[in-house]
């Protein structure tokens, strides 16, 4: 069972199929988009509903109540946060406090109702948001946030306060991220990257920051969704809405369990239908770690190998660690689709070429054998006494002259290669500055993708920091196992989503 009664996934012929009840119906929401609900022979969904989450990422209004500017004070920092962040998207910010008449200038008002507009986002500085719903209601707010702990992850007296602050929110039309939650939503994301972008989903806050810093190395995040307990606002609410963002290339999460396993086989579902890849740490595969993670965001994590069957039915693709989820997403979230599947390995080690083509071939890439009409035309440039079948080992990529980059289109124009893979294993100028710089220019004109890795522990080095990183069009990971494992979830990607049609289709319906 997938972390409560609300859905439950089994497993037939090694393949997960969706049964027992679906989501509880809900009122009317003020958040949510309108949409048509699509419904089997039993009531329940075929689609996922997709929140109006525009409000709550890019809010007009936004209040903030608890909101203090005394020196000390906790919510003070928050508060400064929360008003740079509502600058940063155009909000207009509205503090509320009981006592005070002004916080860092701006208006304080003693109570939502008596904010003179309505709001689209609430956060919620108190220690126990549950007695505020209600006026969040009455006032028509769209969405909450609350930071408060000690409910579902304490153990049964929190979880029955957990239970008592969902039905209040179930029951005013609001939507709630939170309790248990921080401010990841409202960091600064820079505007000066390009590209396709990751949105990122965390169950916990802190898993997320190694993701978040890949912009950092040039690669462009969109939105951080830290979900904590969720009380209301789930992870399959943001795979759904990410799914539908024209700017979103690749959702990352980071998942301690799933509160409805039928909510979230229809969120992958739409994220297939849209061919957004989905990548996603799972934890709980040992009793260790299920407990911990239930004392950590009170989440009952599953049956791992149900979780792990109906993941790969859906297309959602399951990494290890957190060095995985960023170097998977963030290929994924770039690359164009494969013109072929065969991967090219172009070294200037034969020790090298070897290693990785053990590791690609182990995990199932192909390594196709070149024709002998391009093993002629690469020993133009490559002494006979190398081998060029693939991988291709060029002894030492030409510094002088035009003979490397050369080498490096000859391969990418094979029709077998829809891959070229260049492991540079330490840096060894010049040799490794032309040939990260022969790479750059080759990728920057092929439909193909090349891929990088960089194996120096410094990374310090120019042709990594400036070359390769300033390329949009190479992927570039420090591990050879990384890149392989982001190679394969690419075009297993690709080749599910050619293919996918959703077993929802065939649902009979309540007509």
């Amino acid at each position: 069972m997938l972390g409560s009664t609300h859905g439950t996934l089994t497993t037939t012929s090694r393949t997960a199929r969706v049964v027992a009840c679906g989501e509880r119906p809900r009122p009317a929401v003020h958040g949510l988009a309108d949409a048509a609900q699509d419904m089997d022979v039993s009531g329940r969904p075929l689609q996922s509903a997709v929140p109006d989450l525009d409000r709550f990422f890019r809010p007009r209004t936004v209040a903030v109540i608890g909101a203090s500017d005394a020196e000390g004070r906790p919510n003070t920092g928050i508060t400064r946060q929360l008003i740079a962040w509502s600058e940063r998207v155009g909000a207009r910010v509205h503090p509320v406090h009981p006592t005070r008449r002004t916080v860092f200038g701006l208006t304080c008002h003693p109570s939502i109702g008596e904010v003179p507009e309505q709001i689209d986002l609430a956060v919620l500085l108190v220690g126990d948001p549950t007695p505020l719903i209600g006026e969040l209601s009455g006032a028509k707010v769209a969405f909450a946030v609350a930071f408060a702990s000690g409910f579902a992850e304490t153990g049964a007296e929190g979880a029955a306060a957990q239970a008592r602050l969902t039905a209040a929110v179930r029951a005013s039309g609001i939507r709630l991220l939170g309790p248990n939650t921080n401010l990841n939503a409202f960091e600064h994301f820079r505007t000066d990257l390009d590209g396709p972008a990751i949105a990122l989903i965390t169950q916990s806050g802190h898993q997320g920051r190694p993701v978040f810093a890949l912009q950092e190395l040039g690669i462009r995040l969109s939105h951080w969704a830290p979900t904590g307990n969720e009380a209301d606002l789930e992870c399959a609410d943001f795979i759904s809405y990410f799914a539908t963002r024209p700017e979103v290339g690749a959702i990352a999460a980071y998942v301690e369990g799933i509160k409805d396993g039928r909510a979230f086989l229809l969120a992958a579902d739409r994220a297939a239908r849209h061919r957004v890849p989905v990548v996603a740490v799972k934890v709980g595969r040992t009793e260790t770690g299920a407990r911990t993670a239930a004392s950590h965001t009170g989440k009952l994590t599953g049956a791992d190998e149900v979780v792990d069957a109906a993941m790969r039915q859906f297309g959602v693709i399951r990494v290890d660690g957190l060095d995985e989820l960023q170097d998977t997403s963030a290929l994924l979230a770039r690359a164009r689709p494969p013109r072929a599947t065969g991967v090219a390995v172009y070294s200037i080690s034969g020790g090298t070429g070897a290693h990785f083509a053990d590791l690609a071939t182990a995990a199932g890439l192909e390594l196709p054998t070149l024709s002998a009409g391009k093993q002629r035309e690469l020993h133009e440039w490559i002494p006979e006494y190398l081998s060029v079948a693939n991988p291709i080992d060029n002894g030492g990529h030409p510094v002088g002259d035009w003979r490397g980059r050369r080498i490096i289109d000859a391969i990418l124009a094979d029709p077998s290669v829809g891959v070229l893979v260049c492991p540079i294993t330490g840096p060894f100028p010049p040799m490794s500055d032309r040939l990260a710089q022969d790479l750059v220019a080759a990728a920057e004109e092929t439909d193909k993708l090349v891929c990088v890795v960089w194996g120096s522990p410094v990374g310090t080095e120019d042709a990594y920091r400036t070359t390769l990183l300033g390329s949009s069009r190479v992927a570039t990971f420090r591990t050879f196992s990384n890149c392989v494992t982001a190679v394969r979830a690419y075009l297993d990607h690709h080749r599910f989503a050619a293919d996918y049609r959703s077993p929802f289709d065939d649902a009979p319906r309540n007509l």
